[in-house]
């Protein structure tokens, strides 16, 4: 029971603050702990099923967002595919620092998040014909946004920046100081 409620928590914090920016996307935009989940998801469990929970989480709200914005349900394919590859690789980094330090592992959520959002923007840049193909345009999709977009590219790199850091934070800390669970043959042992 208590081995899993790290896992709960953690996903109760997603569903509230995916909701919660799908809700008020002027306000909290791309603070979401999604790419914290997959970043995490290398510390929670061994080869590939950390990742496969944080999948799961992600694909499970994905339509979230889609609900409160008016989006297409679905979305893109090509959006689809390029964040999942981008989730991979954070998810890969993470899995490359399980063994770090505390200190190491949040610098490391810092960094996670601004490979995901040059990879996500820069697919942006090349996908989307409204970005010149030159380096100004790629500095436009990676920093400025769009003319007319509500807000600049760099306010949701902050936010992912914040969010990877608080809840990495928050979920390291939890695996620090929540009791470890006890196996069950050392709760009842063979006689």
């Amino acid at each position: 029971m208590h081995r899993w409620l790290p896992l709960g928590l953690i996903l109760i914090l997603l569903i509230a603050f995916r909701v919660l920016g799908s809700a008020f996307p002027e306000t909290f935009p791309n603070f979401q702990p999604i790419a914290a989940l997959f970043f995490c998801g290398a510390f929670l469990a061994t080869g590939w099923r950390g990742f496969v929970i944080a999948f799961t989480a992600w694909v499970v709200t994905y339509p979230v967002p889609a609900l409160f914005q008016g989006f297409n349900l679905l979305g893109s394919p090509a959006v689809f595919l390029t964040t999942l590859a981008a989730f991979t690789v954070v998810f890969v980094m993470g899995k490359f620092l399980t063994q770090r330090s505390l200190p190491v592992a949040l610098f490391g959520s810092v960094g996670a998040a601004v490979v995901f959002h040059l990879i996500t923007n820069g697919a942006a840049w090349l996908g989307d014909p409204r970005y010149a193909k030159t380096l100004t345009g790629l500095t436009q999709s990676l920093w400025t946004g769009l003319p007319g977009d509500p807000l600049p590219s760099w306010v949701f790199l902050r936010n992912l920046v914040a969010a990877n850091f608080l809840f990495t934070a928050v979920f390291l800390s939890a695996r620090i100081f929540l009791p470890k669970p006890v196996e069950y043959s050392k709760l009842h042992p063979a006689r």
